[in-house]
């Protein structure tokens, strides 16, 4: 395969990943503790005892000895969006 063909591919599979991101996911949490970037798409991947206002994607990855949950919500990162800022602890 020509370079010019994978760079192509490459490009329009960046392009589709962002906006299936970008509408799957339209509220995202206003705060993150666990907020990663890369490829033009953010995840916020917190875990705690209970998700967080505004996490849409969120599962129990852990039942006992306390029941655990993450949030695992994901959005597009252009044009460049900054993670949201740390959550406050009580």
């Amino acid at each position: 395969m020509k370079s010019s063909t994978l760079v192509a591919v490459l490009l329009l599979q960046t392009v589709m990943v962002m906006g299936i991101l970008a509408h799957s996911q339209p509220d995202f949490p206003k705060c993150c503790d666990h907020c990663n970037s890369w490829s033009g798409a953010q995840f916020c991947d917190d875990v705690g005892p209970k998700c967080r206002d505004g996490c849409v994607n969120c599962r129990v990855v852990q039942t006992r000895p306390v029941k655990t949950f993450r949030c695992g919500d994901g959005r597009s990162a252009f044009p460049y969006i900054p993670c949201p800022p740390p959550c406050k602890k009580n």
